[in-house]
């Protein structure tokens, strides 16, 4: 073969191979990558929106997809020029075939040096296409079998299992969050980002950050509840509203009345969602002007409808408990399917003896009303507490809680299903058998894989220490079935407690938490956090302590899978504490 032919046979192949690069990532850009994480808002709305051509306008706003453009569309002409040449070249041939009578050659319908200047420019402008993708695109990944993304091994106690569904290689940018960190305010309250359980960080879908938490406004001596807002990606914190949600004012308990923790003024413990249109929806509990008994908390709650909150409600009281210890707390806001707000949290009520319940109340109507509250199950003789949730896309609620079972020592991991359809819960399981321990403090979210991820903390047969533990849920199973629970980080022997998860980019389990010594971390004034990619063990990162050595209450949104790891955290010895934020972009190859 003549070096000109392979020359125009490059410069073929070169324009074919460019253009159905070019087609694919029009017509399906999923099918050829994943979008580079470059901490661009704008790009991350871009590569969520519905119509498949709709990333143009995202990537547009990055220099290099020019050029990306530019070779598909010249790499698109020289193969109209090369098809073009070769139609001629036969139509002369056949021509010369029916007059072979004439002795004359057919003329050259192109010079030599321009077919082969041809073919180099086809093979430059695909190098600069494929190169300008591999500096903002990255090839997608691909999970080994397992339950869902999640673990493939079997842990039981020990070091836990391999983790089947993690990617290939995960650049470790969470070790930034050892010395990034802003002050979003300060607070007297040790408590005040607690607990870990409840969702309290959101980001909206201009990328916004939300905090929610408690702290006495000025002027006030009770802690009313206030949620911070970032525009500029943590850097600089404010108020949302200018001041708290809402001024409550509950009135003093009466002297000498005994009361189940905190002042009974203080409005205590948010929880914090968002639904489609950007609005803000947050629950807490506190007594108020008309339920005033020594431990008559309600649920409360209010919105933010983009200009002001709304005035606060309490969703659905329960009443003929005020003279128990017990009361209505911990709350848990989710927004699924056509913005139905659903609430869970534990209660005791007039039928319970004073014994905790998880209790569930929902609205359809943005929060304007709630159904009356029902407990998700038969009476437990045993308490129940502090529930989590999550929603999937269809509607369908699941909840995880810690409590009680009956004639068994210690607390157990518990877990529900509501069914959208029937509005009906399903039959209440053990997640972990964990016999003769207390297992407690969950956190539960949802990946796109429609698969739950859940941690809480607790001691076990083989750990005297109370340490971070990890099941999941593959709810596309015909009979799903929790997966062996694992211990999720064992190189130290200090208590770990209070964790937080959060699915980060390709399904990947970011979890937080907090390690102490001593009986209780509450009163421990050495706790340390932190955060690590699950089955990723070099991946184990200690948050900031610039502002202090003693950090408690990792707080992350559910969702991190568009790259960006957020997570909020209180540090103090004493009053005043500093709510901390870091956030560190992770990459997925």
């Amino acid at each position: 073969m003549s070096g000109k032919s392979v020359l125009s046979g490059l410069g073929w192949a070169a324009s074919t191979v460019t253009i159905i690069l070019g087609a694919l990532l029009v017509l399906s850009p999923s099918s050829v990558f994943q979008l580079h994480i470059v901490g661009n808002s704008i790009l991350k709305s871009g590569s969520t929106l519905a119509l498949p051509w709709s990333w143009l306008g995202a990537l547009s706003t990055i220099p290099l997809f020019w050029l990306l453009l530019l070779g598909w569309v010249l790499g698109l002409f020289v193969a109209i020029g090369a098809f073009s040449r070769k139609h001629t070249q036969r139509r002369a041939e056949t021509k010369l075939n029916r007059d072979h009578h004439r002795t004359w050659k057919s003329p050259k319908v192109h010079k030599s040096h321009a077919r082969a200047l041809t073919a180099l420019l086809a093979v430059s402008m695909i190098v600069l296409a494929v190169s300008g993708m591999t500096i903002f695109l990255v090839p997608p990944t691909t999970s080994s079998p397992g339950q869902g993304h999640g673990p493939g091994g079997q842990g039981n106690g020990g070091t836990g299992g391999t983790s089947g569904g993690q990617p290939g290689t995960t650049s470790n940018n969470l070790a930034s969050l050892s010395n990034s960190l802003s002050q979003v305010d300060s607070i007297s309250d040790s408590k005040g980002l607690g607990y870990s359980g409840q969702r309290k960080m959101i980001v909206d879908s201009t990328g916004n950050i939300y905090v929610a938490y408690r702290k006495a406004p000025p002027g006030f001596s009770q802690e009313e509840i206030y949620v911070a807002v970032s525009k500029d990606n943590g850097k600089t914190w404010t108020n949302l509203g200018g001041g708290p949600v809402a001024i409550v004012n509950a009135p003093p308990v009466a002297s000498g009345t005994t009361q189940g923790g905190g002042t009974g003024t203080d409005q205590r413990v948010p929880s914090i969602a968002i639904d489609s249109k950007n609005q803000i929806h947050v629950v807490w509990y506190g007594r108020d002007q008309v339920y005033t008994g020594a431990n008559e908390r309600q649920i409360k709650y209010a919105r933010w409808n983009g200009a002001a909150w709304s005035p606060w409600i309490n969703i659905s009281p329960v009443t003929g408990y005020s003279s128990s210890t017990y009361w209505q707390e911990h709350p848990i806001i989710v927004v699924g399917k056509n913005d139905v707000l659903q609430v869970l949290w534990e209660g005791a009520d007039s039928g319970s003896a004073g014994v905790q319940q998880i209790k569930h109340s929902m609205s359809s109507n943005v929060g304007s009303s709630w159904t009356n509250w029902e407990n998700i199950f038969p009476l437990e003789s045993s308490g129940q507490s502090r529930p989590d949730a999550v929603v999937d896309q269809n509607g369908n609620l699941y909840a995880s809680w810690y409590g009680g079972v009956s004639a068994q020592i210690g607390t157990r991991i518990k877990y529900a299903r509501w069914n959208v359809g029937s509005s009906t819960w399903s039959p209440v399981q053990i997640v972990a058998g964990i016999e003769g321990f207390n297992q407690k403090h969950v956190s539960l979210a949802i990946d796109k894989s429609n698969t739950l991820r859940l941690v809480w903390d607790g001691s076990d047969n083989t750990n005297s220490n109370s340490l971070v533990k990890y099941s999941s849920l593959n709810l596309n199973l015909s009979t799903p079935s929790w997966s062996a629970w694992t211990n999720v980080n064992i190189g130290t022997r200090l208590n770990q407690s209070d964790p937080m998860l959060s699915i980060g980019p390709a399904g990947i389990v970011l979890i937080a938490w907090q390690e102490w010594t001593g009986s209780d971390s509450l009163t421990a004034t050495n706790v340390s956090l932190y955060i690590m990619i699950n089955g990723v063990a070099q991946s184990k990162t200690q948050l900031g302590n610039s502002f202090s050595t003693n950090n408690k209450w990792p707080v992350m949104p559910e969702d991190s899978s568009g790259g960006i790891v957020r997570i909020g955290w209180l540090s103090g010895q004493g009053a005043p504490y500093t709510i901390c934020y870091g956030q560190a972009s992770l990459t997925i190859s």
